[in-house]
C-alpha cells in the first residue's frame, strides 16, 4: 500500500505485490494455511485476504488473476463464506482486529470493491469500530493505538504515533505499523527500516521485527509444557540475545511492562544474574 517517494501512483514495494499474486491459497484466502475444515484462525486469514485484494486493486495489478476468478472472486468468496466469523464473539481475535478490519473495509468501499457484506452489516461494524476507537482515545492507550495504526487512517494525531518510533526506525517494531507511518507521514526512517526487511526476508516479512518478545514467549510456553529440554540449543540462543538486550537496557525490551517482566522471569529462572532494581518503586 506504500507509494513510491519518487512517483505516488506507483507501489513502493512492487516485488510484494509479486508475491501476492504467486502465493494466494487454493481456498481463495491468503493466510498461514487452507481452511478447510475451518480453523479457529478464520479472523486472522479474513484480515489477510482482504488486504491483499485491497493492494491488488490499489495498484490495479494481478487483472488475470482477477479474470480467471483469484484475488477479487475466489478471494471475496471466502470473505462472503467466512464474514460470520467477523463478529463471532467465541473466535480468537488478532490485536486490534475490531479497528483494523472495518478500516479495510470502508477503504474496500473506497476503491469500489465490491464486498460480500450488506451495508447494515457493514455500518454496524463501522460503528463498533468508532466506539471502539472512542475506547482506546487515552494517555494508557496510545502505545496500543501506534501498534494496530494501519486501521486508524486520518482519525488519529500521527504525530502522537511517531513517538513510539523506535531506534530501528519502526513503529514498534510493527512492518504494517511503519508502513502506515510511512504512508500518512512520509518517514525516511520507516522506509528504511521497511527495506531492510525485504532485504532480510524477501517478500513477505514477519509480522513483528525483532522479535524477542515472542520468541521468548515460545521459551516460557516451551518450559511450562515440560518440552524445554528437547530444544536447548535454540533456547540457549534466545536466552542469550534477551540477556545481552537486557544488560544494554534495549529499548525492545524496557518499552513494555510486559515485555521487560517476561524477560526478568524466563532470564531469572534459567539461571541468569540480573538486577531486580528496574521494579523497584521509589516514592
Amino acid at each position: 500500500m506504500v507509494p513510491s517517494p519518487n512517483s505516488p501512483k506507483s507501489p513502493c514495494f512492487p516485488e510484494c505485490l509479486n508475491w501476492l499474486m504467486d502465493n494466494q491459497l487454493n481456498d481463495g484466502s491468503w493466510g498461514l494455511i487452507d481452511h478447510n475444515p475451518p480453523s479457529p484462525l478464520l479472523k486472522d486469514t479474513l484480515s489477510s485476504t482482504l488486504a491483499s485484494i485491497v493492494a491488488l486493486r490499489k495498484w490495479n495489478v494481478g487483472e488475470h488473476q482477477i479474470k480467471k476468478g483469484r484475488a477479487h472472486v475466489v478471494g471475496l468468496s471466502f470473505i462472503e463464506s467466512n464474514i460470520a466469523s467477523a463478529s463471532d464473539r467465541n473466535q480468537p481475535y488478532p490485536i486490534g482486529f475490531d479497528i483494523i478490519f472495518p478500516h479495510m473495509l470502508e477503504y474496500a468501499v473506497d476503491l469500489n470493491i465490491k464486498l460480500p457484506l450488506k451495508q447494515k452489516d457493514l455500518s454496524l461494524m463501522l460503528q463498533g469500530r468508532e466506539l471502539e476507537l472512542m475506547r482506546c482515545l487515552s494517555q494508557e492507550r496510545a502505545a496500543y493505538l501506534a501498534y494496530i495504526s494501519e486501521g486508524l487512517g486520518s482519525f488519529y494525531d500521527w504525530k502522537i504515533v511517531m513517538k513510539y518510533q523506535m531506534k530501528n526506525c519502526s513503529i514498534l517494531n510493527s512492518p504494517s505499523a511503519s508502513a502506515a507511518a510511512l504512508i500518512h507521514h512520509q518517514n525516511a526512517g520507516c522506509l528504511d527500516y521497511l527495506t531492510s526487511l525485504l532485504d532480510k526476508f524477501g517478500n513477505a516479512v514477519p509480522t513483528v521485527y525483532p522479535d524477542l518478545y515472542v520468541r521468548l514467549y515460545m521459551v516460557d510456553q516451551l518450559e511450562r509444557l515440560g518440552v524445554s529440554r528437547h530444544f536447548m540449543m535454540e533456547i540457549r540462543t534466545v536466552l542469550d540475545e534477551a540477556y545481552s538486550s537486557w544488560m544494554q537496557k534495549d529499548e525492545q525490551i524496557f518499552m513494555n511492562a510486559g515485555t521487560c517482566a517476561l524477560t526478568f522471569r524466563v532470564l531469572r529462572t534459567n539461571g541468569y544474574q540480573i538486577s531486580s532494581g528496574i521494579f523497584d518503586v521509589h516514592k
